[in-house]
């Protein structure tokens, strides 16, 4: 996602990556502009250039316009490409490192369509991260598999002199101890 900034406008994008992540949602102006943390003006000017190029409908409401994801051959495209960029462990951390309770992730292997991570904490949220894993395997055709160990745990496997625990972290909160 980050070459597509580089190359187009980022303000377009970052429109973009709204729709794309709620497709059947629909928005406000103002709602597009806080969200995008864009101001209303150039939130506006990019709508308006997406509804005529047919990437997003206006639906009219009384004085309210509601802009919405059209659902076509060019819409399924752009989703369908810029859905390619996302990196599945890379989503599955970033959902996984905003839980308190984790203080490490650690990417054991990882081959085409599968991957094996060990998250390190305490009381860590199952079901939560169960979820998160369907989700990624619906969405990507990705399985990831994962193990919940302690701070302890990890400690202990650390010490492990082949193992090289230490150089597979993909994920570390900065409050941690080792």
């Amino acid at each position: 996602m980050e070459i597509l900034k580089e190359l187009f406008d980022e303000k377009i994008i970052e429109i973009l990556n709204l729709f794309m992540h709620n497709p059947e949602k629909q928005f406000s102006l103002t709602e597009i502009s806080n969200a995008s943390k864009i101001n209303i003006t150039s939130t506006f000017r990019i709508l308006n250039k997406l509804v005529d190029k047919e990437i997003l409908k206006v639906i009219v409401i009384g004085k309210i316009r509601i802009y919405q994801l059209e659902k076509n051959k060019k819409t399924i495209e752009l989703l369908s490409f810029l859905k390619k960029g996302t990196d599945p462990v890379q989503e599955f951390t970033q959902q996984i490192s905003s839980h308190p309770r984790v203080k490490k992730i650690v990417l054991e292997s990882r081959e085409n369509n599968s991957a094996k991570i060990l998250i390190v904490g305490d009381f860590l949220p199952s079901e939560k991260i169960n979820r998160l894993c369907e989700e990624i395997k619906n969405r990507h055709n990705f399985k990831i598999n994962f193990v919940e160990i302690s701070e302890i745990q990890y400690m202990k496997l650390r010490e492990f002199k082949n193992y090289g625990l230490e150089k597979k972290i993909i994920w570390e909160r900065k409050t941690f101890i080792s």
